[in-house]
């Protein structure tokens, strides 16, 4: 992606695996957040009607007029929040993911899939605890080795401990794609 585009760049079919925008109609205009994730400055963009406005690194507060500023915060695995926000003291306004995103492709499933969208919701809480439970030991151990302690660990299978990690990745993308956001699991600005 290129550093601070003119215009806002076209979002194609597989933009959903590292890309996300989001919008709001604000006055007679459309605003939009654009968020590239392995961007690992965490740069958030402006763009208003598709005219570059604004960048600033996350947690970016980007001034849209003398009347609104667009605050926005990435989390470990996807968006926070993308908000606007009033100068005038009105409520604050949240922006919805925009057409095809991997946000929006979530929340259409959610609705079309009710009963799924709970078994998954459920799963990924399940996963995500378990996985908490189990890899904390041995992130704790990692650091340890640094300074001279350890834990005890849960003895597990090679098979299982791989399966718990790549089920917590899952678990938390999952959150992220519906904007679940937890202060103590998902903030990596503690």
């Amino acid at each position: 992606m290129v550093k601070n585009p003119e215009h806002l760049p076209p979002y194609k079919n597989w933009d959903w695996l590292w890309r996300s925008t989001f919008e709001l109609k604000y006055q007679s205009s459309l605003l939009v957040a654009d968020v590239d994730f392995f961007d690992f400055s965490e740069k958030i963009r402006l763009y208003r009607d598709g005219e570059f406005v604004a960048v600033d690194n996350s947690p970016a507060r980007l001034r849209v007029d003398e009347h609104a500023t667009v605050e926005a915060a990435l989390s470990l695995y996807g968006m926070q929040y993308v908000r606007l926000v009033h100068l005038n003291g009105q409520p604050a306004e949240s922006f919805r993911p925009s057409e095809g995103t991997g946000e929006d492709r979530r929340a259409k499933f959610s609705v079309n899939h009710p009963t799924a969208d709970k078994i998954i919701s459920v799963c990924s809480w399940i996963v995500l605890f378990l996985a908490i439970v189990t890899q904390l030991p041995e992130l704790l151990n990692f650091a340890g080795r640094l300074l001279d302690f350890s834990v005890p660990t849960f003895e597990l299978p090679g098979w299982l401990n791989t399966a718990l990690q790549v089920g917590g990745i899952l678990a938390g993308l999952d959150r992220a794609l519906r904007m679940k956001f937890n202060r103590w699991i998902d903030d990596t600005h503690l």
